[in-house]
């Protein structure tokens, strides 16, 4: 009698079969998947495979085509460890100098989190005159940044493969595709490009600077230490 009773409810409410049949599905794709690739996520976290390149940055800082290095030191700020070099770029006529911040990512589970904040904290900067820009598939936080010595017009993103952005948002979404395709963690490098610049000048005019900077560093960075393996 149970079981003529189910019969007809299930003919009546052909919902709930359907809904059985997707429960069970479930099931077995969270058993089967896991197995499938070979490991359950949450027992092996996954890995970064270029980490120990991208950790050597502290040490060694970024080599740019064209520019010659001034200086390169690591430094800590925030109880992180940063590389700082100033590079110089010179032809018949002109010469061009930058400064670069690196904080390159410390291990697998480092995800970016509070890197702006240290860096304008470390370097007591006001800054103004905000602006993001996007090159291609880089978008750069561009403003003005001055102390009682020097001003800046600065660039900020991190650095991903194939391309940056600065929000740390966008590190994420991408870090969650990056582990279902490939099985590994999101390699990044936090990047702050500083340009000199005269103290009451426009920062607008050195837009096209820091579009170019920080293309080339990009580049650089994809080529050293963020291709995929």
């Amino acid at each position: 009698m149970a079981l003529s009773l189910l019969s007809a409810n299930s003919k009546s409410r052909p919902w709930l079969r359907w809904l059985v049949v997707a429960l069970l599905a479930a099931i077995i794709a969270a058993v089967a998947i896991p197995r499938y690739l070979g490991q359950w996520p949450w027992h092996s976290p996954p890995g970064v495979a270029q980490i120990r390149d991208i950790r050597e940055l502290k040490e060694t800082g970024l080599t740019l085509k064209g520019w010659s290095q001034d200086f390169q030191q690591k430094i800590t700020m925030g109880g992180s460890q940063w590389s700082v070099q100033q590079l110089t770029h010179s032809d018949n006529a002109t010469s061009e100098q930058m400064v670069l911040f690196l904080k390159p990512q410390g291990r697998a589970e480092d995800q970016p989190q509070v890197e702006w904040i240290d860096l304008k904290g470390a370097q007591k900067w006001q800054t103004s005159n905000p602006r993001r820009l996007r090159i291609g598939n880089l978008s750069i936080d561009t403003f003005r940044a001055w102390t009682s010595n020097q001003t800046f017009a600065v660039a900020q993103w991190y650095a991903l493969p194939k391309g940056g952005h600065p929000a740390p948002h966008h590190w994420f979404w991408r870090d969650q595709k990056y582990q279902w395709t490939r099985g590994e963690r999101l390699p990044w490098v936090a990047v702050s490009l500083l340009v000199p610049m005269p103290p009451l000048g426009d920062v607008s005019l050195f837009y096209s600077d820091l579009e170019s900077l920080s293309q080339l560093v990009q580049t650089a960075l994809e080529e050293a230490v963020l291709t995929a393996v």
